[in-house]
């Protein structure tokens, strides 16, 4: 009797040789799983770049999705046409026709676009909108919105203000990348290149945010930094003696030399070329000015974007340790699929080295 198992024995043993084999496959799956993470100062477009991702590789956006983006866009689209306004009292313009000033008063006094318990635009504050923007003197403020903080997607929300504001209304995938909401926390996407599984780690930008980067530096492949060239010219919106384009040299620095990071693939995107280009060539905010060091010509884009790849590069520590860097503009679909695609192979293959001389 005792040479042959029992009922029980027997299931016990089934039990345990199905855990083994799950154990196995999870451990196969991890194999193919790749963490990535996704750091850069405020404003820097890390958040549109995921948005990206998911376009390229997870299908897009659903309808519900999207749909769920209109009080985002709406939202966006007032806080801008205030930014503007605003930006007249500093820069001291005057509205051009005096009756407008009911109309701003409107647009001053309004927290939300929509009405409590609505899904569209009040008639009046629609009628508001679009009685500033033909006024001469809101679009001269805005054509100087250098000098103050607007947001980067400020213009295309004006050229789209009619369907915007419709009834209609539903975002499209374009009116999604552009719009902007503070990232806080950790945001987790998740996408399926091939055979293989990535995360990728949104964590918010701003100083107050920068605290919980460390809960997510564990089992990282890759670290993407995310800086913006348009910033150059830019303070913090939390520290306005704080130039932008230096507090992410600054925190490049320490990032990429992080203990956590010594092994880790650094990816870096220098992301907003588009604006970057247009300051450099048609301002006179010449890169000389705020960064002293760059001694090349003016409105000569890619001299400049040399050098603050340069500024970049050299404050890696690690002579072993390659920094991979990308121009980008994060709104550009197609130019991200491109990079992300290289991005993507030279994880692997660093990932492949590194485990090959293990």
């Amino acid at each position: 009797m005792g040479c042959f198992p029992s009922v029980e024995n027997k299931s016990a043993k089934e039990r345990s040789e199905l855990i083994d084999k799950k154990i196995l496959q999870d451990a196969k799956n991890g194999e193919n799983v790749i963490k990535l993470l996704l750091l850069g100062a405020g404003e820097s477009g890390k958040s549109t770049l995921v948005k990206q991702m998911k376009i390229i590789h997870s299908n897009g956006f659903t309808a519900k999705e999207l749909a769920s983006y209109k009080l985002t866009v709406c939202d966006n689209l007032l806080s801008s046409i205030k930014v503007v306004l605003n930006g007249m009292g500093q820069l001291r313009i005057n509205l051009e026709h005096s009756h407008n000033k009911s109309h701003a008063a409107t647009i001053l006094s309004t927290n939300e676009p929509f009405p409590p318990g609505h899904c569209d635009m009040h008639p009046d504050l629609v009628y508001a909108i679009q009685e500033l923007w033909q006024d001469a003197g809101v679009r001269k403020s805005f054509d100087r919105s250098f000098d103050y903080q607007l947001n980067d997607s400020a213009a295309y929300f004006f050229e789209n203000m009619n369907r915007i504001m419709s009834k209609q209304y539903v975002p499209s995938c374009n009116d999604v990348l552009r719009s902007r909401v503070r990232t806080t926390g950790i945001i987790e996407t998740h996408i399926h290149v091939g055979d293989v599984s990535y995360r990728i780690y949104d964590v918010g930008g701003q100083r107050s945010e920068r605290r919980k980067w460390i809960q997510c530096f564990d089992d990282v492949k890759a670290v993407l930094f995310v800086a913006a060239l348009s910033g150059y010219d830019m303070t913090l919106f939390e520290d306005s003696t704080t130039n932008r384009l230096e507090e992410s040299l600054t925190l490049f620095q320490a990032i990429c030399n992080n203990k956590f990071f010594i092994n880790t693939s650094m990816i870096l995107f220098l992301n907003k070329v588009d604006l970057f280009r247009e300051k450099i060539m048609y301002t006179k905010r010449h890169l000389r000015i705020y960064l002293p060091k760059y001694t090349g010509p003016d409105h000569n884009v890619e001299t400049a974007c040399e050098h603050i790849q340069g500024e970049f590069t050299v404050r890696n520590h690690n002579r072993k340790k390659m920094v991979y860097p990308h121009f980008t503009t994060a709104t550009d679909t197609s130019m991200v699929q491109v990079v992300f695609n290289v991005v993507l192979d030279t994880i692997i293959m660093e990932n492949l080295q590194r485990t090959s001389l293990l």
